[in-house]
């Protein structure tokens, strides 16, 4: 990893121990689903390496965003909000300086883009949005949903596949959440 990357990491990890560790537990999940895909012969083609890297980056844009809008208990504002979807940029630009691979950037930068066009920063829909930003983005919200957030308590794994699920089609893959929840199940055994 870059020697800029490496220090953001630290920055972000001193700045926000919960986005860090978030950003670890993303990338070690992420992991283990590209582990359970290949075993059923899908992604082979898929470098494990870049993937789980970009998870593990996917929120260092964050080391740009003011604490008071990562740390804020309550709802965001508009303008806070605004602010905090800044990250998907600011991370793109730290990755690209850093000289990171292309497609490890775009991860980083549209891991919010949503499949209905609806999300951040460009609003790319279903397969405009790079491979790996797909998968990210069920991760990312499978982790956010089942861990304590400043604004929300965890809520069960159970909950977190209705929410998946719920939304598939609207904001992420139907076809990699339905592969997200085979996984899960084959993980809980």
């Amino acid at each position: 990893m870059d020697a800029r990357i490496e220090t953001s990491v630290e920055i972000l990890k001193s700045k926000d121990f919960e986005t860090d560790a978030h950003s670890f537990r993303v990338s070690e999940l992420t992991k283990e689903w590209i582990q359970y895909m290949k075993s059923r012969q899908e992604w082979l083609d898929l470098e494990e390496y870049d993937l789980v890297l970009a998870a593990r980056l996917h929120d260092i844009g964050k080391v740009g965003i003011l604490d008071s809008v990562l740390q804020k208990p309550g709802p965001l504002t508009d303008e806070e909000r605004a602010h905090l979807n800044l990250h998907a940029e600011i991370g793109y630009e730290l990755a690209c300086d850093a000289n990171v691979q292309e497609h490890l950037a775009l991860a980083i930068r549209h891991h919010h883009e949503r499949w209905d066009g609806k999300g951040y920063p460009l609003g790319l829909k279903e397969q405009e949005i790079p491979f790996f930003a797909q998968v990210i983005s069920v991760v990312d919200a499978f982790d956010a949903i089942t861990s304590d957030r400043p604004y929300q308590k965890a809520r069960s794994e159970s909950e977190a596949i209705q929410e998946l699920r719920s939304n598939a089609a609207q904001q992420f893959s139907p076809v990699l959440v339905d592969a997200f929840v085979k996984f899960l199940h084959a993980r809980n055994g």
